[in-house]
């Protein structure tokens, strides 16, 4: 029975990968009708960009003071502590693929285009880290905090959402960082914690 749930979870993980990549084809369309609605919609248009604006401050912000919350929890033993600080080094290393796949942003045109290998920021676009990086941690905090689960994730949707209508990723980009870091954000916590920590006062 323990094998048959492991084949379950591997086919499940599997599908979840495969949806963005079915995605991509329709990444060009996507991209072409924000353009046009942001052309026909100048007002709302800048509103969108002040709007970008603030999350951008917010987000870089919460990423200082989500990281000085990782030390003083891992000083004071909390398991939340723990959880947030292998989050953090996970992510940083598993979302280095973008530089091996090499996919040119949107900003450089709405055709799908894979360039290899590259450090250039152009050509790293899949998948979307900002948006990895905000589901792990909407994960994480869910785990540990259920009563705000809903706002952790809006706020992760709603930095995807951000990184698509600025033009730094497609949606497939940004469907795979959410899967990514979802899965990342489940994996530290029941698998790489012990299992006495997970339920562990935080």
């Amino acid at each position: 029975m323990q094998f048959l749930h492991s084949r379950v979870k591997i086919l499940f993980l599997i599908v979840l990968f495969l949806i963005p990549l079915f995605i991509f084809a329709f990444d060009k369309d996507v991209m072409l009708f924000i353009k046009h609605f942001q052309k026909n919609h100048m007002n709302l248009n800048q509103f969108f960009e002040e709007l970008d604006m603030i999350m951008d401050f917010v987000y870089k912000a919460a990423i200082i003071v989500i990281s000085l919350f990782a030390i003083y929890s891992l000083f004071k033993k909390k398991e939340v502590g723990k959880s947030l600080s292998m989050g953090i080094i996970a992510v940083s290393i598993v979302i280095q693929i973008k530089h091996l796949i090499g996919r040119a942003r949107p900003r450089l045109g709405f055709d799908t285009f894979f360039a290899g290998p590259s450090l250039n920021y152009l050509y790293s676009s899949f998948p979307s880290g900002h948006t990895t990086f905000a589901f792990m941690l909407a994960t994480v905090f869910s785990h540990y905090y259920p009563k705000y689960r809903y706002l952790f994730y809006a706020f992760a949707i709603w930095v995807g959402f951000e990184r698509v209508e600025d033009f730094a990723h497609f949606p497939s980009d940004v469907l795979a960082g959410a899967v990514l870091g979802a899965i990342i954000g489940r994996f530290v916590i029941f698998k790489l914690l012990p299992k006495t920590d997970q339920n562990r006062s935080i």
